[in-house]
């Protein structure tokens, strides 16, 4: 008698071990649901619509333009408070 053999006769009858009976239609019924759902995934997958044709270029270069001019009137300011600008500028304000 192995090992296991002597685990299975000795858990055989515990409700803690087996909480719920093994049931095929259970079984079935939720390999049928994995099925359905992965089909279900898949042509999702298939049917959604590539990239938009418009391009994202011109969104950028506003976005990097306005990020460029925040950083030079930073530096500005910089410059200015420490005395290597002039602070009169009215920019700098």
């Amino acid at each position: 008698m192995s090992i296991v053999a002597g685990s299975v006769l000795a858990f055989g009858g515990d409700p803690f071990w087996d909480p719920v009976p093994f049931s095929w239609p259970l079984l079935l019924i939720l390999v049928a649901l994995c099925l359905l759902l992965t089909l279900g995934f898949v042509v999702w997958l298939l049917v959604q619509p590539d990239e938009p044709d418009s391009s994202t270029a011109p969104l950028v270069d506003n976005a990097v333009r306005h990020d460029r001019e925040s950083a030079a009137t930073i530096r500005r300011r910089l410059d200015a408070d420490s005395g290597r600008a002039d602070p009169a500028d009215p920019e700098l304000r």
